[in-house]
Formats: structure tokens, sequence, C-alpha cells
């Protein structure tokens, strides 16, 4: 009698076909699937053939050993993440190795970065992988890479030379739709070109801002969608060069925010997405552009849609009367999402302001962070509420502590009782804590 049935229980699960039990095993971390041996006769080879195999932190010896005894004919799925201090690269080769062999389809490896491993070349010529995540320290390339199936992928390298890599990547992979590159610091001239990619992610993988250097960053894919830029920097007299005529959604948060490059830089790059229907903008930028303005290099985002203020930038926020000529360069805005900006002191909007805007026209749903004891947010939504005559919902979140109830209730009592132009326009005054 199998141990299960000996305490009386009624093994259930093992009446489940193969099939079932394989797709619910594949779920779990291959530690807690190889431990299910111990259940009964019929599951003490079930694990061997588990098409998904995950290793979390485990030592070399598991793994190498669970490789040893795995039988199936095919790897869905290997994910391997672990500290490698104490690992020979020719394990870390074998693993490799041992997944290109097996026709893996999604591929997840970790080593780190701090420790200096390169993956194997028979890698790169693997062209049953459709998903790829890929984080080691060197990233160099000796032949052509053949990822016919790639769909997605992650790369993560530290500080150093990968362009050439990216290029043989990009080439070899002419199904790419999705690219997530996670860089250090880049002194080189760096272009991403791909007719296939829809979706592109670039982002400093360092904590502090001021580590990332960019030289010269040019994107050319057609067909991209979604672009997002997080803590990069251009210096050095470097710019940022896009062709991107499909794009309908960009970020740029916590860009250039420490070095200060020249106008022109910003100029052109908000022009080369002037057509985005959805923007995510930090401070910085949003000056920039009214910098732009005054010096008579305009842009308008005539497309743009929704606009989110990213936060506050570590050079300065904007103030309300900038705020309010940033949304003239947005006429057909319908969405705007902004985050506690600096208002002026003893603002007077009906004699300092002249309405109505045209950017307002089209609004119908504002979303505005702020600090619940900061009360000079009322001028501003006073504005909105009289100017926005299809605005639908106004939502304000007030920021508050234990000792902000007064203020939270006075400025939730004064912004309800304000008229509005809009009579389908509904105010929501939610706390957060």
């Amino acid at each position: 009698m199998d141990l299960w049935q000996s305490y009386g229980h009624c093994d259930r699960l093992s009446a489940f076909p193969d099939s079932l039990i394989l797709m619910i095993l594949s779920l779990l971390e291959t530690r807690y699937v190889v431990r299910t041996t111990l259940l009964s006769k019929r599951w003490r080879d079930l694990w061997t053939t588990v098409p998904r195999l995950k290793f979390v932190r485990d030592n070399q010896h598991f793994i190498c050993g669970v490789l040893a005894n795995w039988r199936g004919a095919k790897i869905v799925s290997f994910y391997i993440s672990l500290i490698i201090y104490s690992a020979r690269a020719s394990d870390l080769d074998s693993w490799l190795l041992f997944a290109v062999e097996k026709q893996v389809e999604e591929l997840y490896v970790d080593f780190g970065t701090n420790v200096r491993y390169r993956p194997p070349q028979r890698l790169y010529s693997c062209s049953s992988i459709t998903e790829l995540h890929l984080a080691c320290s060197l990233l160099e390339i000796e032949g052509s890479v053949q990822w016919n199936r790639l769909k997605s992928l992650f790369i993560e390298v530290p500080n150093s030379s990968c362009a050439d890599a990216m290029n043989k990547i990009l080439l070899g992979a002419p199904h790419l739709e999705k690219m997530i590159l996670s860089i250090g610091k880049i002194t080189e001239n760096f272009s991403i070109r791909s007719t296939s990619l829809k979706k592109l992610i670039i982002h400093n993988r360092h904590w502090r801002v001021d580590v990332d250097i960019m030289a010269l960053l040019r994107i050319w894919a057609p067909n991209l969608l979604t672009l997002r830029i997080w803590r990069a920097n251009v210096v050095n007299g470097g710019s940022c060069l896009f062709n991107v005529p499909s794009l309908t959604r960009a970020s740029f948060s916590r860009f250039c925010e420490v070095y200060d490059p020249p106008l022109e830089t910003f100029y052109y790059l908000l022009r080369s997405i002037c057509h985005v229907k959805k923007l995510k903008l930090s401070a910085l930028i949003l000056k920039l552009l009214l910098a732009s303005k005054k010096k008579d290099m305009v842009v308008q985002f005539p497309n743009a849609e929704y606009l989110r203020h990213q936060g506050m930038d570590a050079r300065g926020h904007l103030d309300l009367l900038e705020l309010l000529d940033l949304l003239e360069m947005f006429p057909k805005l319908k969405m705007l999402f902004i985050f506690q900006f600096r208002l002026l002191q003893d603002f007077n909007p009906i004699v300092e302001t002249t309405f109505p805007r045209p950017s307002l026209l089209h609004l119908n749903t504002i979303v505005i962070i702020w600090s619940a004891k900061d009360p000079s947010i009322i001028p501003f939504i006073e504005i909105l509420l009289q100017n926005a005559p299809f605005l639908h919902t106004l939502v304000l979140r007030l920021i508050k502590s234990e000792d902000d109830r007064r203020s939270f209730l006075m400025v939730e009592e004064k912004v309800r009782s304000m008229p509005r132009s809009s009579p389908a326009a509904e105010v929501v005054v939610v706390e957060l804590n």
C-alpha cells in the first residue's frame, strides 16, 4: 500500500491523466516537483518528463542531477536564476546547451551581471526560442544569430559594449515584437533597427540616475507602437534620432534630469513623436517643451489624447501658468493625469489668464494627485471646471496624514461646490494615506 493511502486518504490527484498532472507540475519550481516522487510508485518517474523546468537559487549539484535524469523529448520552458559565485562556467554552459538541445521555446537565464560569464555561442543559433530573458555580464557574439521564431526579448548587461551584439540580434530575429533593454553605461553610438518591433523599453539598470551615459541613440522602427525610455541621459553632445511613424504610446521618465544637453536635442526628439496619442512625460521634458516654444521651436501634439505628468524631477517643477500654457500644445487632449506641480502664490485665475483655451474643449477625464495640506490647487481646479465644457470626471486624490483631516475636508468641500461648465461633470475626491 502507498504511503498516502496508508493514512486513509483517497489519492484523487493520481486519478488524473498524466497530461493533466504534468500541466499542474509545470506550475511549480522543480525542487518541489522532484519531491512528488515520494507520493506513490506512479509518481516516481512523472517528474522526469515535466516540460517546464524552473530552478531558483538551487545549487549546481541539484541542477546537474535533475538534468541527468530528465527523460522528456522537448523543453517548453527552462527557467534558471541563481548566484553563480561558486558555480563553474562549464556547468553553466552545459545547462544552457541542454535546453538548446531539447529545443527550448521559453528560456529565462539570470546568472547576474557581477560575475564575468559569456553564454555559449550555440545559444545564438537556437531557432526554437520564442521568448528569451538573458541577464549576464558579457554579451559577445562571434557569428550570426538565428532566432527566427523569437517574439519577446529581455537583455540585461552591465557597463560593457553591446552595440555590435545588439545589431546581430536584431538582424537574426526577423519576427521580434517586444524588446526590453536593461543597460549600463554606453559611450558608443547605439542603433536599434527593426521592421518587426512593436514594443521597446530601454532603462538604466542602476539605481543611480547619473551612471547611464548614452552618446547617440538611433531608433529606426517603422512598426513600433510603444516606446519607453527610463533613467537614460544624453550627454557629451549626444542626441536621440527616432524614426517611428507608427508610434502610439511614448513614455520618458526621469530622462536627462541630471545633465543639461542642448535644447535642440529634445526639439528633434519631441518632433519625432509629435504624432503620438498617449504620452507620459517627466516634468523636465515638459519644461523643455515650454523652453522650445519661447525660442520659436514650437512642437504641437495634434493627435495626443492622453497626457500623464510623470511626477517631479530633480530640477524644478511646473507651476500653474506653465501647465496652462503647455496644454495649448495638446489641442485634442481628452485625459490629463498630473502629480503635484508647484503653484504660484496669490495666483488670480481671472486676472492672469484668458479663456476659453482650445486645449480644454476636449478634456473629459482629469486625475490630480495632490497634498491635502496644500489648498493652492483650488484655483487650478476652478479653471478646469469652468472651462472644460465636455468634462465627465475629475478625480482629486489627496495625500494626507492623520493631522491633515481638517485640510482635506476644507479642500473637498470647496471643490465639490464649485460651478462647472459641463452639466455632466462629476467630481470625485479620494483619500490617499
